[in-house]
């Protein structure tokens, strides 16, 4: 199961997806992981709880990652139009939008893999995390057209690797985005003028893009709130772990018997 806390910076999602991870680790092997480069689930866990694998990566190690999975492919796919020198697969590696693409592709791996019962995953702020989707859902419909343009060119440079190749990616980006689709995602806002603003944009976006909000969270919500929220959270003081603790014993074990009951 892959669980997704979305919304805009500052709301409080690394503490509800982290207080729900620990939740969940009661219940199965657990994997908490982030698709932010500037992650702070590490000053949360400095070591791994009982159950619990907390996951980050940087942006340099994506990108290599990247390039020892698909390097010497997209070589292959380059050298039929062109020269390719060996330093143009670094250059694509970094390229914007590449490392954060492949990051999604690893978390759906991981919840593919079997290792973990359940995969938590803390996304980036909404801008950020918005992009990464909506380049994921381009990605995907973007290579039907580009294995139409290689049926057109095959003649003409004499091989069925490339279009093998483009084959393989279109099965991959469909894994994803049907992953995606599958997805749990629930939208923590907290009940300022601007984050309940923003909160309809992302919920609006993701209605564009055929992707589903299964609930909503108010962080930090002391007193009536106005809402249909899954949750209300109020507002902790204490460390970040502290907080973490508190939101799990206030929220975490009600939140994951009502998400296994809706499996």
């Amino acid at each position: 199961m892959l669980v997704a806390f979305i919304g805009k910076g500052g709301v409080g999602k690394t503490s509800v997806s982290s207080a729900v991870a620990l939740e969940l680790s009661k219940k199965g092997k657990t994997a908490l992981v982030s698709s932010d480069f500037m992650s702070s689930l590490h000053h949360i866990f400095p070591a791994n709880p009982v159950g619990l694998n907390v996951l980050e990566m940087k942006e340099a190690e994506v990108a290599e990652e990247w390039k020892l999975r698909y390097g010497e492919e997209v070589n292959t796919v380059l050298k039929q139009f062109f020269k390719v020198d060996p330093w143009i697969i670094d250059h694509v590696a970094q390229s914007p939008g590449v490392a954060e693409e492949f990051m999604i592709s690893n978390i759906v791996d991981l919840d593919n893999s079997g290792t973990f019962d359940y995969v938590v995953w803390d996304t980036a702020a909404s801008s950020s995390t918005m992009h990464l989707l909506m380049l994921e859902k381009e990605f995907y419909e973007h290579l039907d057209r580009d294995v139409m343009i290689f049926l057109k060119l095959r003649d003409r440079f004499h091989t069925e690797k490339v279009l093998s190749l483009l084959d393989q990616w279109k099965a991959l980006a469909m894994n994803v985005w049907t992953k995606l689709q599958e997805t749990m995602f629930f939208l923590v806002t907290t009940k300022d003028e601007l984050s309940l603003l923003q909160s309809e944009e992302i919920r609006d976006d993701f209605n564009r893009m055929g992707l589903k909000i299964s609930g909503k969270i108010c962080n930090r919500c002391d007193g009536d709130v106005q809402g249909d929220y899954l949750n209300t959270v109020p507002e902790y003081s204490g460390n970040a772990r502290e907080i973490v603790d508190k939101i799990s014993k206030h929220m975490g074990h009600s939140f994951v018997e009502q998400l296994l009951q809706d499996l």
